[in-house]
This record gives structure tokens, C-alpha cells and sequence, in this order.
């Protein structure tokens, strides 16, 4: 469906999509279709009941077989227009300055004092929803006690680079707090082990604090609360014939983000429009936010639930193993497990990704033209959003982003990216 490519037009009631087009992405008879699934729901739902739907859809399989897959409804030659998740700026036209800062404007920079209005219950990563003396509002996301900066760096570097490719995301920075500059709110409250609400307190505060604090400052993930009504994440098989849902596969692999579900999507109407906004990437390069530690050496190459994996073991009678590297180790505790090496045709998600699984030839060429139009300079600049301590941290980075970009463009441009 082509209108699911473009920039959607469907208001939170619906009534703005033409019933000519059929079921929405947003809206399906009249009602909002972007329900959040419980995440094992999710999970099952991508790793079993769509795969044998998709097993079973004759046409697709066919036209795979013989070498012809569906094509993207909106990939006309090497260009893409404008759409729910992409805009159409050239990487090539951006200063570094302007990678570096994203969609990060001056005003959204936070600013002291924050009032902490909720506890960050949903994930694994402890933090809290704040608004700042402005009253703007933010999610602050810590880092784990031993790694102070593996998450909040791979969250803010990823975010960089996937505005200079095009794709909407939140404006994310790394922020310094002083502890004596989070306030807490009225009337919180968290639910303890048994799942009964009690209040958040200052001594629950304090513990989050305490042990992440560096020269007396607490570094924190901020990504400003987006404007407008918030629908709810995006189902990426509804978009799974979008050159840019399909592509990202490959910017995924690029950065190593692993946690490709629904969730990690968001669907805004701003009033005129929805926008699909990319957010959420604690797991990418050598973090993962699930563990709240580094990534394991397979992540990248296995799904959680393999099933494919499972049967060349059972089949060769425990003698195949992944690909992966399992002696590797991390690189330090701010970058974590994050390989210069990549093979773009065998990296996977953690979870199947319908939009993933249909991406072919022409949607990779695309990602990697733009990819390529990166410079080394930008890069740079993605990665220094990062603010990493150690010099070496970065510089590894930046080398490592080199190395995995240059596989991505020999594979699908046949050639090398031009240097620096």
C-alpha cells in the first residue's frame, strides 16, 4: 500500500484516511490500530505466528524463490520521497557540527533544577521522567554503576547518525546533573516486589544516585519528550514494503542495534501529520540496555530465538555453532562489546522484524548510497555527541564505524567509501 509509505495524514480518530486506500497503518475499520503489545506478546507474535504467515503467503515466497522479490511501493530508482519515518536531507550537505547536534536545538538542552515526575518503571534501565526549570520535559536513562557511559553514549551516537541518514528521532544529549538538582515530585510512587504501589522517596532517589556519580555529577541520557499526541508505536509489518523500514536493517547492522520491536518505534500526530519517530537505542553499539551491561559476542548474529540456529545444531548432532566470536572481549567498560567486523548478510536482530526480513538488493543499495555520503568528519562528530572520557573510547569508535560502513558499501556499491 503505497499511502502507508508516505507521510500519513490519519488524525488519532482516523476519520482523515480515505476507506478507498483500505486498512491504515494507524487506523484498521475506524479505530486506532498502534495498541501497545505486552513485549512477550510481541516477541511470540514476530518470532512464531508471523513467520507462518509469512511462510505461507504464496505470492511472496514465489516471487523470493525465483529471485524476484517484492519490490518497495516507494523506491523509484536511487531516490525515496519524504515519508512517516524519513526525510529526504542529503548526509553530503551537513557540516559536522550539524551531525553532531541532530535534531538537538538550543532550547532543547535541558536546564536545571529538575522535578522528577515519575519513576522509569517499563525497561531495564533505571532513570525517571523530569521537567526541567522551564518546564520542559525529559526521560533521564542512567548508566549501569560499573559502565558510566556505555549506554548514554550509544544512545546519543546512534541517534546522531540515523538524523544524518534521514530518519526521525528524538533529540538526545548527554547531560552532567548535579544530584542537588533533582527534586522529586508529589505523590510518586513505584510498585514493590509484590506489585503494590508505594511511595518513591528520597531514599530511593538517593540509591539510584549513588555509585554512578563522577567529579560529583550524575550523567544521564536526556531525550526531550516529544510535542504533539502520542498514538503509540508503529507495527513495522504494516510498513514492511517501505524502502526506509526495509533499509534500516542495514543502519541497524551498521550501529549494531539489536533491539529493532515495535516498541522502539513511535507514531506522533502533530497536528497535520503522524511522524514516525525512531527512539530508544540503548542497545546499540557495544551496549545492551536489557542486560544493562555490554553486549554478549553473539548479539548481532542470532536471534534469541533461533530457530534456524536451533536445527543445524540438532541436525549435526551439537557439532554447528554460530558465527560469532565468543572469545572476544569487551573493548572497556564506556564501549563495551562492539566488533569492527560485520557481515551484512547474516546480521540479525534480537527478535525477528517483518520490515527487515523483506529488504533486498535495491533497498540495501539505497541505505548504502547514503551511508556512504557520510564522511569521516561527521562520524566523528556523531561520536563525539557521545562525550566519551577517554579519547581512546572515541577513537575506537570512530574507527570501528569506519571499518563496519566500508563492509556495508562493498557489499551492496560493489566499491569503497571515498576516504577523508
Amino acid at each position: 500500500m503505497l499511502t502507508a509509505c508516505v507521510a500519513l495524514s490519519c488524525a488519532p480518530g482516523c476519520a482523515s484516511w480515505p476507506r478507498a486506500f483500505g486498512n491504515s497503518p494507524c487506523c484498521i475499520d475506524g479505530k486506532p490500530a498502534v495498541a501497545r503489545q505486552t513485549i512477550g506478546w510481541h516477541l511470540f507474535d514476530v518470532t512464531v505466528l508471523s513467520q507462518l504467515t509469512r511462510a505461507f503467503h504464496v505470492v511472496r515466497v514465489g516471487r523470493h524463490v525465483l529471485g524476484v522479490p517484492v519490490r518497495a511501493l516507494n523506491l523509484h530508482g536511487e531516490e525515496l520521497p519524504e515519508g512517516t519515518f524519513f526525510t529526504n536531507r542529503d548526509p553530503q550537505r551537513l557540516a559536522p557540527d550539524e551531525v553532531r547536534w541532530g535534531p538537538t536545538r538550543p532550547e532543547d538542552v535541558g536546564q536545571g533544577p529538575f522535578l522528577v515526575t515519575k519513576p522509569k518503571t517499563e525497561g531495564k534501565t533505571p532513570g525517571a521522567f523530569v521537567a526541567d526549570a522551564r518546564g520542559v520535559r525529559y526521560l533521564f536513562k542512567l548508566d549501569p554503576a560499573n559502565a558510566p557511559e556505555l549506554l548514554s553514549g550509544a544512545e546519543v551516537v546512534t541517534s546522531k547518525l540515523l538524523y544524518a541518514l534521514g530518519y526521525h528521532v528524538p533529540s538526545y544529549e548527554v547531560l552532567f546533573v548535579p544530584p542537588a538538582e533533582l527534586r522529586l515530585g508529589e505523590g510518586l510512587t513505584v510498585r514493590d516486589a509484590q506489585g503494590r504501589p508505594r511511595p518513591f522517596t528520597e531514599d530511593d532517589l538517593r540509591a539510584l544516585v549513588e555509585g554512578r556519580l563522577r567529579d560529583g555529577l550524575l550523567r544521564v541520557s536526556a531525550s526531550k519528550i516529544l510535542e504533539g499526541e502520542i498514538l503509540g508505536p508503529a507495527h513495522f509489518k504494516a510498513f514492511r514494503d517501505c524502502a526506509e523500514l526495509r533499509a534500516l536493517r542495514l543502519m541497524y547492522a551498521w550501529v549494531n542495534n539489536v533491539d529493532a520491536k515495535d516498541h522502539n518505534s513511535l507514531l506522533v500526530w502533530d497536528g497535520t501529520r503522524t511522524v514516525g519517530y525512531l527512539i530508544d537505542f540503548g542497545t546499540s553499539l557495544g551496549a545492551d540496555a536489557g542486560l544493562g551491561a555490554p553486549k554478549t559476542p553473539c548479539e548481532g548474529w542470532t536471534y534469541r530465538v533461533d530457530f534456524k540456529e536451533a536445527w543445524s545444531e540438532l541436525v549435526t548432532f551439537g557439532l554447528h555453532r554460530p558465527a560469532c566470536e565468543p572469545e572476544r572481549r569487551i573493548v572497556s567498560p564506556g564501549v563495551g562489546l562492539f566488533l569492527p567486523s560485520l557481515d551484512p548478510d547474516r546480521w540479525k536482530p534480537y527478535a525477528p522484524n517483518l520490515a527487515f526480513q523483506e529488504m533486498n538488493d535495491d533497498d540495501g543499495r539505497w541505505i548504502a548510497r547514503r551511508i556512504s555520503r557520510l564522511s569521516r568528519p561527521q562520524i566523528e562528530a556523531a561520536v563525539s555527541a557521545g562525550q566519551y572520557r577517554d579519547p581512546a573510547d572515541a577513537a575506537y569508535l570512530v574507527d570501528a564505524l569506519e571499518q563496519r560502513r566500508q563492509a556495508i558499501i562493498r557489499r551492496y556499491l560493489g566499491t569503497d567509501a571515498p576516504r577523508d
